[in-house]
């Protein structure tokens, strides 16, 4: 691809041509000048010498005395300015007659080649009495001509070529001086392209450039209000139809729907926390629905603050029930959590009910690979369970589940043998499911042979501290894998403790040599409470890689990362993608964003689409690419096999 010609590179090579055109017009006008003058020159020259002759010959030939004749043409012959003297008789028989070749000095053959001089004879007559006694003919020699004209050739072409440099680069210094604002106009329309919505501080003295500049800053404020307006409209869409209005949490439907889309990837290790207030409709009575509703605020906020998690993780159900999706849990942790969240709501409920008419009961299970429905019931039968205890009782519903302790010691064997499976997923382009690229999906192997996905380990790695040499070793099964065809981009998840290790930094932009054909995905989710985690997918960005926001919901927060880091691809949660096809508001909410999201210059991806239909509407709503069970009748494959 041929690099693009500046503007101003091209002016000032026009302006230079155009000068260097005029000062060769002058120059060959002053050559045929000084040519023609030279021509004349010789001719006179011609002339006069024929006269004069002719009036010192007169004697001599009215005598007949050829001797002096032969003296005095000799005499003038030998001076060198001549070509041929010749005189003939009046009955035309020839006298005498001298010829000198014609060769030139002090100036090139070619020269002479190309600027031939015409060189006319003067004519004179010798006259004895009335009657002619001779004629006498006259050529001067050109050699002197030529010498003269080729000094003056150069001495105009020297001077030609000065003054088109002086002209070139005066014209330069004035075209670079008014096209000068071009430099900073084409920086503003870059950063407006990266959402920068900056304006020209000094408009250009150039009228013309003056109304462009102009026009640039209106084309900026409205951009920048176009995007702000859309994003406005996503969040606000995403707020009416998914969160519960008096606690902010996520509502029910969101809730179901993000709990099923969890248990597709974390089934082995999913717990699910359902939290009831008992006596909310006694308070309402006894103090007014304002202290019941106090205590639901005052719930809520216990339970969004009882651990980090995902805002669609936590939910309020229905008036007086809340419910917390754990993504990584085991018995033990599971336990502890439904303790401290239930020790802790019933403290802070404490302070507001004055009556004392308000409990708070807890029931967890885990899912154990339990679907939806299922992993529901095993929450509320031990939610059941709590209500027969005080306030602040919790119980959790587990099975016999494989022990941490042999986990942790599995991961870290593996780490340490390099001994993980990794498994891919195609990322089909909507319409014509032709490949974007492959997703790495890393698999534990147990002893018994079966392959754990990564979300039943990944916790475990966080904790003892292994996340960073995981992602390092998934990262380079992967990227050997894709190096056996080129031609096929992969993408891997990255978590952000490692975004953050700058050694680990430094590994990943030595070791991938073609930044260009990975993609790195980072859970929206993630980012919440890193904004160095953020800088650093920006700057990976700016080194060439490709970033994914994954599992993304097109929230405030997220919505400002989105513009901000700028990213490839986003990957919205999937949670969401199902329900585009039976509800309209999710539909209309995930066609903005696709909107939005392609102003950006970012492509959007569609996760865990299962049907065909799903796939249409999506398609419709304009999804770029989408991935999931849908697509396994493209076999496992990977990237050497496309």
């Amino acid at each position: 691809m041929r690099t693009p010609i500046s503007l101003k590179t091209l002016l000032v090579m026009l302006l230079a041509l155009v000068f260097l055109l005029l000062a060769l017009a002058l120059f060959f006008a002053g050559l045929k000048g000084t040519r023609d003058f030279l021509q004349r020159q010789l001719a006179n020259h011609a002339q006069d010498a024929a006269t004069t002759l002719a009036l010192q010959l007169k004697n001599d030939l009215t005598r007949n005395d050829m001797a002096a004749v032969a003296s005095n043409v000799d005499a003038l012959f030998d001076s060198g300015y001549y070509q041929r003297i010749a005189i003939t008789g009046s009955a035309g028989a020839p006298l005498v007659e001298r010829r000198m070749p014609v060769r030139v000095e002090g100036a090139p053959d070619w020269f002479v080649r190309a600027l031939p001089l015409d060189t006319p004879s003067g004519r004179a007559e010798a006259l004895s009495g009335w009657k002619r006694s001779a004629l006498i003919q006259v050529t001067s020699h050109p050699g002197f001509a030529y010498r003269q004209m080729w000094h003056a050739t150069l001495s105009t072409l020297g001077l030609t070529l000065l003054f088109w440099a002086i002209a070139s680069l005066l014209g330069a210094g004035l075209l670079a001086r008014a096209l000068r604002p071009l430099g900073e106009m084409e920086r503003l329309a870059l950063r407006v392209a990266k959402g920068d919505f900056t304006h020209l501080h000094e408009l250009p003295q150039v009228r013309e450039l003056r109304h462009i500049g102009h026009s640039l800053n209106l084309m900026s404020d409205a951009v920048g209000r176009m995007l702000g307006e859309k994003s406005s409209l996503v969040e606000k869409l995403q707020e009416d139809l998914y969160h519960d209005p008096q606690t902010g949490l996520a509502n029910r439907t969101f809730f179901l729907a993000t709990l099923v889309d969890v248990l597709h990837e974390h089934a082995d290790t999913c717990g699910l926390v359902l939290l009831q207030i008992d006596g909310l409709s006694t308070c309402n009575s006894q103090q007014g629905r304002e202290a019941g509703d106090r205590l639901i605020r005052a719930a809520a906020a216990a339970v969004r603050a009882a651990e980090h998690l995902p805002a669609e993780h936590v939910a309020r159900l229905d008036g007086s029930q809340f419910g917390v999706v754990l993504e990584y849990a085991d018995a033990d942790k599971l336990r502890l959590y439904a303790d401290e969240l239930a020790r802790n709501t019933a403290q802070a409920l404490r302070g507001l009910d004055g009556e004392k008419c308000c409990g708070v009961h807890v029931g967890a299970a885990l899912a154990e690979g339990a679907d939806s429905s299922t992993l529901l019931a095993r929450a509320d039968s031990a939610l059941r369970d709590a209500k027969l205890g005080p306030s602040g009782t919790s119980r959790v519903m587990a099975g016999e589940t494989q022990g941490a302790a042999n986990l942790r010691q599995l991961l870290r064997e593996a780490v340490m043998n390099a001994d993980l499976r990794i498994e891919w997923q195609p990322v089909l382009s909507c319409g014509d499911e032709e490949l974007e690229h492959f997703e790495a999906y890393a698999r534990l192997i147990a002893p018994d042979g079966k392959t754990l996905p990564a979300g039943a380990f990944v916790y475990l790695a966080e904790e003892n501290g292994l996340v960073t040499t995981l992602d390092r070793l998934i990262i380079s099964d992967a990227w050997a894998a894709e190096r056996l065809h080129p031609s096929a981009s992969c993408s891997v998840n990255l978590s952000t403790v490692s975004l953050l290790d700058s050694g680990f930094i430094a590994w990943l932009t030595g070791h991938v040599r073609v930044p260009q054909q990975l993609f790195l995905e980072v859970p929206s989710n993630r980012l919440a409470t890193s904004p160095a985690a953020r800088d650093a997918l920006k700057q990976l960005r700016e080194a060439g890689f490709g970033i994914v926001l994954d599992r993304f919901i097109p929230q405030a927060n997220a919505l400002t990362w989105l513009h901000d880091i700028r990213p490839h691809w986003v990957k919205v949660e999937g949670s969401l993608c199902r329900q585009a096809k039976d509800d309209i508001g999710t539909r209309a909410m995930l066609k903005t964003l696709c909107a939005y999201a392609r102003e950006l210059g970012c492509r959007v991806g569609a996760t865990g689409v299962e049907y065909e239909d799903e796939l249409q509407v999506l398609c419709e709503l304009g999804f770029d690419a989408a991935q999931g069970r849908l697509f396994n009748h493209h076999g496992p494959a990977t990237p050497e096999t496309v």
